[in-house]
């Protein structure tokens, strides 16, 4: 190339250059704006203990302290809730699909309404927890300790109760069709108007007569 040709082609080079760090900074001040919007709605919720329709998509709050939390309507999909402490919190009609609340507490806590479908609650120690109208479709709840859990009118569909603790639950109303409630104990749960064809239960289950399964209900 000769010189004089390089010369003209240096504006053009200059100019690509620019917009090329300009492009760069761009993205780079909106994932921070991303990262600041979600540092403040956690920080406020540290603070406060609520974050009511407050937007957490997919944070980490593993192992935070939530007891009596406020968090209607927040929208924790795909958040890591992993031994979090939700004892007597409020997550009315709150938005928890495929959140990871594996091994947390959530007993004592409202979650009427909310959708946590796809959710994994594996091992959750949920004595009196209120799931009324909950969407809990394809929710892993194997191992869950949920006495006297308020599950009236939720969707159940393909969720597994395998080996939970369900003692005096209430399931009046609910939805069931490929629901696993093999090795559950259903001593004194309550199925009334509840639509038990779709249950799946086996010798391993205690049924509420405390027989055991596959469960008879009339």
């Amino acid at each position: 190339m000769k010189p004089t040709r390089f010369l003209v082609l240096i504006p053009f080079l200059v100019t690509g250059l620019m917009l090329g760090v300009l492009i760069a900074f761009s993205g780079e001040a909106t994932g921070a704006s991303l990262n600041r919007a979600q540092t403040e709605n956690r920080d406020r919720l540290f603070s406060t203990n609520a974050c009511v329709d407050c937007d957490l998509k997919g944070a980490d709050l593993a192992g935070w302290n939530l007891l009596g939390a406020d968090l209607r309507r927040a929208d924790l999909s795909g958040a890591d809730l992993r031994g979090t402490f939700l004892t007597g919190a409020s997550l009315q009609d709150a938005r928890l699909v495929e959140a990871n609340l594996r091994g947390a507490v959530i007993g004592g806590t409202v979650m009427s309404g909310a959708n946590l479908q796809g959710s994994d609650l594996a091992g959750v120690n949920g004595n009196r927890v209120t799931l009324t109208q909950a969407n809990l479709t394809g929710v892993d709840l194997s191992g869950a300790l949920l006495e006297h859990a308020n599950l009236e009118g939720a969707d159940l569909s393909r969720a597994s109760f395998k080996d939970a603790d369900l003692y005096e639950a209430r399931f009046l109303f609910a939805q069931m069709a490929e629901t696993n409630f093999l090795g559950a104990n259903l001593h004194e749960a309550d199925f009334s108007e509840a639509e038990t064809s779709g249950m799946w239960t086996d010798g391993t289950t205690t049924c509420p007569d405390l027989r055991p399964g596959p469960c008879v209900f009339q």
